[in-house]
């Protein structure tokens, strides 16, 4: 079974209205997701997280090349997500929505990162206008958020084919 297969089938068996964490595994990889609230068809997201042993040693240009196929991938975000920052010392490549989702109340845009160790994580957040960013859910369809976890996983595979 696929990591997102197995957590498609937790989502299904989760009710709401929330908060809840959905957790599901397959082989070493595991997807955590922490939801402030769920319907029928949508949720509101908190955090997305992938987490594989595969990851544990990869070096920064494998990173960044794993962003780049990330941000080739997530195209149905609200906005297109690319790689904006790399850290050396972590081992951590910064994504971001680019360009951010901008109006009278601020900006809003996704950030993932992908780290060295293990993990590609997601989250939105907020920064209103003259004030410090916040984190906000990220409101999407049940469909989508098991097409992220699946397309988390499919880039860690293609990090490990090319190793």
């Amino acid at each position: 079974m696929t990591i997102r297969n197995a957590f498609q089938q937790q989502l299904q068996q989760t009710a709401g209205p929330g908060p809840v964490t959905i957790k599901a595994a397959a082989g070493d990889v595991r997807a955590i997701c922490e939801l402030e609230e769920l319907d029928r068809f949508a949720v509101a997201c908190s955090e997305l997280r992938v987490e594989a042993g595969a990851l544990a040693n990869a070096t920064m240009p494998q990173l960044q090349d794993l962003s780049t196929r990330l941000s080739g991938r997530l195209t149905y975000l609200l906005e297109p997500v690319s790689p904006v920052e790399s850290d050396g010392e972590t081992c951590t490549v910064q994504m971001r929505s680019n360009p951010p989702q901008r109006d009278d109340d601020g900006t809003r845009y996704y950030e993932l990162l992908v780290r060295r160790g293990g993990s590609i994580a997601l989250r939105r957040w907020h920064a209103p206008r003259g004030q410090s960013r916040q984190p906000v859910a990220a409101e999407l369809t049940r469909e989508v958020l098991v097409r992220l976890v699946g397309d988390f996983d499919e880039a860690i595979g293609a990090y490990q084919a090319g190793r």
